[in-house]
């Protein structure tokens, strides 16, 4: 315990340095992704793109038992494909290659002066196609994100953070996943990173390293996929905060900053989780 004590000081004083000094993205990557190398030294840095599944062998053969199979999420990742073509999303220029827009998302947009998620910009061209809007965090809007982002399965996330409106981003992103909240006074970054392997309750604490790897995710709990941003909320009420709206500016700059600290993590299809 006092080793993880004597880590979680240092990281967060590494933070801190980095902020008041001036934004270093690479930094900030470099002494995210090390606390982890050095907290679990047994596991590959591939594999924390399976997420809690790589802290525990006996999850982890659960996890793999389902994969065999038919996955849950495989008939409405397909579904999502034929989504993409029936609303003509590939006549958008954004979208036009799938898989080069799951790998420029997130990003931000120096004229629109904010960050654009992959979500947003289905949504703004599905109603730029059909003339109707989109839902947030579920159905459509999960479904052809999840085709999308298969189309780059295997491919490193590579998020880029430089301009300096980018950075003031990443910077809001980086304090609200660690900012305290709700009546419990936690933060993203305590369940995800300092107790990341830990049980809170039955459930083992899965590590922000790799979170956004297998995004949109297909949740048991949901009984279907759901957004990234969905998560989000989900993760507030479990810390009694109220839940900002998906796709809200405080969630798109968090999703810059967590995003990129899995840099260097594969994309992956096997969105399959708890």
């Amino acid at each position: 315990m006092k080793k993880l004590i004597t880590a979680v000081v240092c990281l967060g004083l590494m933070i801190g340095t980095v902020a008041s000094a001036g934004t270093d993205v690479g930094a900030d990557i470099k002494a995210f992704q090390s606390y982890f190398k050095k907290q679990n030294p047994s596991v590959d840095f591939a594999d924390y793109t399976i997420g809690v599944y790589a802290l525990d062998e006996g999850s982890r053969e659960q996890f793999e038992e389902i994969l065999d199979g038919i996955p849950p999420y495989e008939e409405a990742v397909e579904r999502g494909g034929e989504e993409f073509e029936k609303f003509g999303l590939g006549k958008c220029a954004a979208l036009k290659d799938p898989a080069a827009a799951r790998l420029a998302h997130p990003y931000y947009d120096d004229a629109a002066g904010t960050v654009v998620t992959l979500e947003g910009t289905i949504r703004k061209c599905y109603t730029e196609q059909t003339g109707k809007k989109m839902g947030t965090m579920k159905g459509k809007i999960a479904r052809i994100s999840s085709w999308i982002s298969d189309q780059a399965a295997g491919e490193k996330i590579n998020v880029k953070v430089e301009s300096d409106g980018a950075k003031a981003a990443y910077e809001r992103g980086k304090a609200t996943f660690y900012a305290k909240r709700g009546q419990f006074n936690m933060s993203c970054a305590d369940c995800h990173v300092y107790n990341s392997g830990k049980k809170a309750r039955a459930d083992i604490l899965s590590p922000a390293l790799g979170h956004t790897s297998h995004v949109p995710m297909y949740r048991a709990k949901w009984g279907g996929i759901g957004t990234l941003h969905r998560r989000y909320g989900g993760c507030y009420k479990n810390m009694r905060a109220k839940p900002l709206m998906a796709q809200s500016s405080e969630y798109r700059d968090m999703e810059l900053f967590h995003q990129a600290m899995s840099n260097g993590i594969e994309i992956s299809a096997d969105r399959y989780r708890k």
